[in-house]
């Protein structure tokens, strides 16, 4: 389980997202790529919503457990009305390095906002 420190202004993490390019992206293989194939997730849209993050409503910092990393972003885009995903990342000055994805329904993003809002 992820150990979260704080809340992260979502202004400033959406200026430092727009200024990678999709050849600066890396994934944890294969990890990333199975659970796109299962969640029936386009990679085309998690690219589009990392590089364009108008969607982006919640961000938090949590500790990361690989040593590589000191901190991950847990981002939140808002999809619809019902539906969100959350991509954990790590950012370094060069690369963005996309965990993993989740897609999460209602009640458990009723829980990140209530979580992510104090």
């Amino acid at each position: 389980m992820q150990v979260r420190i704080k809340k992260e202004n979502i202004e400033r993490l959406r200026s430092t997202l727009k200024k990678y390019k999709k050849e600066n992206i890396e994934y944890n293989e294969p990890h990333f790529t199975l659970k796109l194939d299962r969640l029936k997730i386009d990679r085309k849209e998690v690219i589009k919503n990392i590089l364009k993050p108008d969607k982006l409503v919640l961000a938090g910092v949590s500790k990361s457990k690989n040593p590589n990393y000191e901190q991950i972003y847990d981002l939140y885009f808002k999809l619809s009305k019902n539906r969100m995903f959350k991509i954990p990342i790590s950012i370094k000055p060069k690369c963005l390095y996309l965990i993993t994805i989740f897609k999460i329904r209602r009640k458990i993003q009723d829980e990140a906002i209530k979580y992510y809002q104090k």
